[in-house]
């Protein structure tokens, strides 16, 4: 394993005294940017679906996810957003044009229906001069506001059908020529009138035009016919400023006075002087040329914004930006002592049916691990005697053997990840079966979840035949166990766990599960810890068989960051785990955009972890609440390493993080030393 030794040149302690400085910079900093933010008025209204006009109530739940990424893309460029319910949109006075400062812009991210006030209010609100961004669902009164007819729902009909969208629309200022997105379903639409026009097409993996619309725009707004997917969100958000700039010419002000603002913070670094300090303590010349054509643009970029011109005030300062986070990238230090992880969520790697591709590329960026993941509760990705086979398998092959092939050719360390307990995935026949059986957890309202009941022995037994199955077969160099926890704190209350409570606790217990429920439960205390029993029991048995089987053999577990609140809401006891010797790294999911708080976590979590127990936080590059640029990426990384964590592990290996995340972090924290000459 490779667990952190700091072994510094003299030079080196000079630039960690200036971090701490720099760290306080950082702190300083986000509490100000708070209060500008609070103090904005915004220009821009989400409007969310309700269940009162008919939008199912999983459709609102996603509407909410949607709109939480709409937020922060618009945060990004320069604007805050108000997420406003249908159901009170037709008392808001901004909404009715009876205030001095109307919204000039109203986001529809997923409303199916819309009611007739919000319908009338729409209107309105258009005939006004408003405008509309709609994603993915058309409602009729919604279409004939846009000049647009919805023709059909589509599922993609094979994989990679809708894998990007590219442009032509010369019209729009900064619009990219296109952006990754790979959808699964679209809405297809067709203009009504000549006013509204196709800008941008489908084009599957292979390069190819699907010949279906993408992006519609016309005098009323934006209809796109799906929504914005965390892949490629830079252009994205690129996308929606110039799509915004175009639809109202006022927000162009307010978007190059944000890119001006945001060009020189860069990772953890605040402003010019700062990085110019961190650059030149690495004394390396291609980082100090990028420094200085960043300094050019960057003046650049203030002299268009004085003279208004807003649009090429935007563009030096992106360019700017990206001249500076070069210089950044460059400036760091590779640690050859520490781990370089990468989860890879699709268990293909990032090329489906090419691991040796998706190893030589991790290995070249300076990765030194990779976290597959293999199998699920009721599903696996290899050749399996134990879990039901998945479609991967049946399309791919056995993934486990091509992956361990692959990575030990470059050098990879592999760490199966297997996600225990959550038949996610799991074939309707397996999940059935183990229903009638009663196998799987029971909510505390009496509600089935397709979770298997970690108090259940045929479970743990199930779970343990399938990592002892991988690590008999395989050459894995670790087991990673995610999920290893409850779904919350509203399960298990099952039968089966009310008998076996009673029996570890010797108490009879009636009134179930009122009883133990958190909070307010008679026996809450105790139901809280005998849960967290059930699964480190799970932990101590896989680190004992394993090691039976192969004694070199690292375990390792994904992990809430919150620690010791995850005992009690998911009864995932991790420190304990630690200090039991049952793991031997951790990873803490310290998903975040905000590097206070990922500072903050990191710093609890080292406090409270047993001496050589190493921590490897995880950094949420594109996890659902975390979407992180390059320069962020390589920030945390930075703070991680300044506070003595032995490594690091990034969400999510994709293409994504191949064209955007890996090459940050080839030129300078996973820099190889040069080979020597021959």
């Amino acid at each position: 394993m490779f667990f952190k030794v700091f072994h510094q040149k003299k030079r080196h302690f000079k630039i960690f005294s200036t971090n701490i400085i720099i760290l306080v910079f950082v702190l300083v900093g986000w509490t100000s940017a708070l209060t500008e933010v609070a103090a904005q008025q915004a220009d821009i209204a989400i409007l969310l679906p309700s269940t009162a006009s008919g939008t199912a109530e999983g459709d609102v739940d996603y509407a909410r996810s949607v709109s939480r990424r709409f937020v922060r893309m618009l945060k990004s460029i320069g604007f805050s957003a108000d997420q406003l319910e249908e159901t009170s949109a037709a008392t808001i006075p901004r909404l009715q044009d009876t205030s001095s400062n109307p919204y000039r812009l109203i986001i529809l991210p997923l409303n199916s229906k819309i009611s007739l006030k919000t319908a009338s209010l729409l209107k309105s609100f258009v005939t006004r001069g408003g405008k509309l961004f709609v994603t993915y669902n058309l409602a009729d009164e919604v279409a004939s506001l846009l000049n647009l007819r919805s023709i059909k729902w589509m599922r993609r009909e094979t994989p990679g059908q809708f894998a990007s969208i590219q442009f032509n629309a010369p019209a729009i200022l900064g619009i990219p020529k296109s952006v990754r997105q790979a959808s699964w379903n679209i809405t297809v639409a067709e203009p009504t009138s000549p006013q509204t026009k196709i800008i941008g097409h489908w084009y599957n993996a292979a390069g190819e035009s699907t010949e279906y619309p993408a992006f519609f725009i016309g005098e009323a707004g934006v209809f796109f016919s799906h929504v914005f997917l965390p892949d490629d969100i830079r252009t994205k958000t690129q996308l929606l400023a110039a799509l915004l700039g175009h639809l109202v010419p006022e927000f162009q002000h307010a978007m190059a006075k944000r890119e001006l603002e945001a060009m020189t913070t860069v990772g953890h670094i605040k402003n010019l002087d700062t990085l110019t300090k961190f650059v030149g303590y690495g004394e390396i010349s291609e980082a100090q040329q990028a420094l200085q054509t960043g300094k050019t643009l960057t003046t650049q970029a203030q002299t268009e914004y004085a003279r208004k011109d807003y649009y090429k005030a935007m563009t030096a300062a992106r360019e700017s930006r990206d001249a500076l986070s070069k210089a950044y990238f460059l400036s760091h230090l590779t640690d050859e002592t520490e781990g370089r992880a990468l989860w890879n969520h699709s268990g293909l790697g990032a090329y489906p049916g090419d691991w040796d591709r998706s190893a030589k590329e991790l290995a070249a960026a300076g990765i030194n691990m990779i976290f597959p993941n293999m199998a699920w509760g009721g599903l696996a990705h290899y050749d399996s005697s134990v879990l039901p086979q998945s479609a991967k398998f049946t399309k791919y092959g056995d993934q486990i053997a091509q992956c361990v092939k692959a990575a030990h050719k470059h050098e990879l360390e592999v760490h199966v990840w297997k996600i225990t307990w959550n038949l996610e995935g799991a074939p309707k026949e397996f999940v059935d079966k183990m229903q009638k059986d009663g196998r799987t957890q029971i909510s505390s309202t009496g509600d089935m979840i397709n979770w298997l009941c970690p108090s259940n022995p045929e479970n743990v037994l199930l779970e343990l035949k399938a990592v002892m199955e991988i690590v008999r077969n395989y050459d894995v160099d670790g087991i990673h166990l995610d999920y290893i926890r409850y779904p919350g704190s509203r399960a298990c209350y099952c039968d089966e766990c009310h008998k076996r409570f009673m029996l570890a606790t010797r108490q009879h217990i009636q009134e179930w599960p009122a009883s133990v429920l958190p909070r307010t439960g008679q026996h809450a205390k105790a139901y809280i810890e005998w849960r967290a029993q059930q699964i480190t029991r799970l932990v101590r048995l896989i680190h004992k068989r394993t090691r039976q089987i192969k004694p070199d053999i690292k375990i390792s577990t994904a992990v809430f960051g919150a620690y010791p609140d995850c005992v009690t809401s998911i009864g995932q006891d991790w420190i304990a785990w630690a200090k039991a010797g049952y793991v031997d790294f951790v990873c803490p999911m310290n998903y975040t955009e905000d590097s206070k708080y990922f500072t903050d976590l990191l710093e609890k979590q080292l406090a409270l972890m047993p001496k050589g127990v190493p921590i490897y936080p995880g950094i949420g590059a594109t996890a659902s609440n975390s979407l992180l640029t390059p320069d962020a990426v390589i920030g945390q990384i930075h703070l991680a390493r300044f506070l003595g964590a032995s490594g690091w592990t990034i969400f999510d290996y994709t293409v994504n993080i191949s064209n955007t995340i890996l090459p940050a972090i080839q030129m300078g924290v996973g820099k190889r030393k040069a080979e020597p000459p021959h």
